[in-house]
């Protein structure tokens, strides 16, 4: 399918077809519906082979290439019956669905690579909205007048050269920045230019007298098809659906382009008035207010990648980069609010669990940073599962985790031990290795009423941690010191009984 055999064939397909333009009406026309069969067959062949496509995609595109081929046909019959091309509602109908469904369908297949590179792609198409204003304006609308085209034609045009031309915007993108699928998008690139070229030959030399313009339209009619028959058939069209280019802030270049782009309508209807010529206003309003709707998408998209760029900021001022756990200043500061409420007698107790890994450099030393890096992510989840929302945990440096607890009583702190000592008793496994990750804990508090800082009590947590961890050395001796008091227990989870002492139990 993707052979360079099949693409010669392609291209082998389009002279004879392009020869058969100059050679009289019926002739351009007939090769103008072959021309269109060529990319509908490789559509159907990627679809039944099951490639690596969007499917929807290509079928929206499929069904757009075989109804502008049901239209090429009626055209043909008409010309063998009357002479003219077909004209009606359903010629009309015919030809506006196709061009839909071709557009849908290109949009739904590139939607993942657009999805990177959104950005990037909204500038092109604004870009290409202001190239259509231009061309509307100084060549298209006025060939309309001469012809005399109803407000209905001209407003077709209008809407299908705004589609296509902010299209070939989109593809210039993709060919500029993603050279993995560089080819297939230049092929598509001509494949829309040539889309676009026939229009407008078709608008400046249509005969109203026969409905005929020149053969240099149905020679472009061929050109389109066959090139996206070739784009189609290369081995680059399937990256258009999945690369990895992050969309890219505003360059001063690009917000030059951005700025010429949005001035274009007013620009031209100015231009056009000193010079005496008509000025559609309809037309320059819908171009106009196309580029100002995706001009104002950009900015949105700007807008969210400042706060998400904030956002990012903020985590990395206030999280640990390996655990994820708040970071000694979120620590300090959080701990300090919770003392100043503690003082002010509106917060009942603060409680600090100074935690310490046993045996941690050993580990690190004999297995190597990741295995110990994984150990510590390990144990970071474990605390934060067994603990309340409103408790706070965090990775104070090295091997050490702080808990800041608020508490009913100072008391309360047993249990809280109770549930980080259970879960971390179950066994660790660190891919061929399995461990505990038993920790020295120690525990200071701060009444009601206590007027205390925040170094000052976990420099006590840490004083006590390390009574806890000479104790572990002396298996005589409690790990860790606790008040057995009774009152109502906090609801900490905690794995279920293991070697650590029974699990406290939800109430």
């Amino acid at each position: 399918m993707h052979s360079p055999r099949v693409r010669a064939a392609c291209a082998l397909v389009g002279v004879p077809l392009l020869a058969l333009c100059p050679l009289g009406t019926a002739a351009r026309y007939a090769a103008v519906t072959v021309a269109t069969l060529v990319p509908l067959t490789m559509l159907v062949l990627q679809l039944r082979r099951h490639l690596e496509v969007s499917r929807p995609g290509w079928i929206a595109m499929a069904g757009g290439l075989a109804v502008l081929a049901v239209h090429n046909a009626q055209n043909q019959v008409a010309l063998a019956t009357t002479g003219a091309p077909a004209v009606g509602p359903f010629a009309s109908a015919s030809l506006t669905l196709g061009f839909v469904l071709l557009l849908a369908g290109g949009t739904v297949t590139t939607l993942p690579y657009a999805r990177q590179d959104t950005g990037g792609m909204l500038d092109a198409a604004i870009i290409g909205l202001a190239t259509a204003s231009i061309m509307w304006g100084l060549v298209l609308h006025p060939a309309h007048l001469r012809l005399g085209s109803s407000s209905a034609t001209m407003a077709y045009e209008l809407v299908l050269v705004l589609l296509v031309t902010a299209l070939t915007g989109a593809v210039v993108r993709t060919a500029a920045v993603a050279p993995e699928a560089r080819t297939a998008a230049l092929l598509l690139l001509v494949a829309v230019c040539a889309m676009n070229g026939a229009d407008m030959i078709f608008t400046l030399t249509l005969d109203p007298a026969t409905g005929l313009a020149s053969w240099w339209a149905s020679a472009l009619c061929v050109t389109a098809p066959v090139a996206f028959a070739m784009a189609v058939a290369h081995p680059t069209a399937r990256a258009l659906a999945g690369p990895a280019h992050p969309t890219t802030g505003l360059t001063s270049s690009r917000l030059l382009y951005l700025g010429l782009a949005m001035s274009v309508g007013p620009v031209l209807a100015g231009a056009q008035t000193l010079a005496g010529s008509p000025v559609d206003i309809a037309s320059l309003s819908i171009g106009g207010v196309a580029i100002v709707a995706l001009g104002l998408v950009r900015i949105g998209l700007l807008a969210r990648r400042h706060a998400d760029a904030e956002r990012r900021l903020r985590e990395l001022a206030s999280l640990d980069a390996l655990t994820g756990l708040a970071n000694r200043r979120t620590l300090t500061e959080h701990l300090s609010a919770l003392l100043d409420r503690v003082a002010a007698r509106t917060a009942a107790c603060a409680v600090v669990l100074y935690l310490d890994l046993d045996d941690f450099k050993a580990i690190n030393d004999t297995y190597g940073h990741a295995t110990g890096d994984h150990l510590l992510t390990t144990i970071a989840e474990r605390i934060r599962g067994c603990l309340r929302p409103g408790d706070l945990v965090g990775r104070f440096g090295g091997d050490e985790f702080v808990v800041v607890l608020e508490c009913e009583r100072p008391t309360d702190a047993d249990l809280a031990v109770r549930a980080v000592e259970a879960v971390l008793s179950e066994p660790v496994a660190l891919g061929d290795v399995v461990t505990v990750g038993r920790v020295s804990i120690g525990v200071a508090a701060a009444a009601s009423g206590d007027r205390i800082d925040a170094w000052t009590l976990l420099d006590r947590a840490d004083a006590q941690m390390y009574l806890a961890k000479r104790a572990h050395r002396q298996p005589s001796e409690a790990p860790v010191a606790r008040i057995d008091q009774a009152g109502p227990e906090p609801a900490w989870r905690a794995s279920p009984p293991s070697a650590a002492g029974p699990a406290p139990v939800l109430p």
